[in-house]
């Protein structure tokens, strides 16, 4: 149908629930982060990204989008990201944060995204937990960028994204201390930190689950 995504990520939820455990980015001071205890004296913040997985279309394979943020937003600015956002009071659940978001970012309709489930969660430094939500989006879907917090809209072909060996961890000066973060580059996009650490887990998950068929 198109290029074998669909039925490995139908596979992989299929066999692996939603988890409650996280996902363990390249730095060790970030593994003791815990659900429910604060960092640095910050409380947690609940936050949902969604992974738009765009199906093949004519002539062209399956794509995972992505979002280049403004620069002037106060965090992350202009850094690739997934859309997604903090949960607020009126969402059913973190998977309707990340569709909210998704619409409010890009204009994706929620009613045009096919959830297939939840990885793991993310806990940042920021004091944000993060939960990823894979979603499927046809391929003539109309997105548009919000001009107040995306910059662009870009797409990289899951054969890309979703192989672990196009990711590599790098390290950077960051608050008097070299932190290890995961990254790795597209067409001059530079995708790193949540996002990459985020994206290189579900690669290795689908990597995993081709080697064990």
């Amino acid at each position: 149908m198109n290029d074998g995504l669909i039925a490995r990520l139908e596979k992989f939820f299929r066999l692996s629930p939603s988890s409650t455990d996280l996902i363990l980015p390249p730095d060790p001071a970030e593994h003791s982060y815990r659900p429910n205890q604060p960092i640095d004296g910050k409380n947690l913040r609940h936050a949902g990204v969604l992974i738009p997985v765009i199906k093949a279309g004519a002539g062209t394979e399956s794509r995972i989008m992505l979002t280049l943020r403004t620069q002037h937003l106060r965090s992350h600015a202009g850094q690739v990201s997934l859309p997604g956002g903090s949960a607020e009071a009126q969402d059913v659940d973190i998977i309707g944060t990340a569709l909210r978001e998704a619409e409010e970012e890009t204009c994706l309709p929620a009613h045009a995204v096919q959830v297939m489930g939840t990885l793991p969660a993310l806990i940042m430094p920021s004091a944000f937990h993060v939960t990823p939500v894979v979603g499927l989006v046809d391929a003539d879907v109309k997105l548009q960028a919000c001009p107040i917090e995306v910059a662009e809209i870009f797409y990289v072909p899951t054969s890309f994204l979703l192989n672990p060996k196009n990711y590599r961890v790098a390290s950077m000066e960051f608050q008097n201390r070299e932190r290890r973060f995961m990254e790795t580059h597209y067409d001059g996009y530079r995708i790193w930190g949540a996002t990459a650490a985020i994206l290189h887990h579900l690669a290795k998950q689908i990597h995993q689950l081709e080697d064990g068929s």
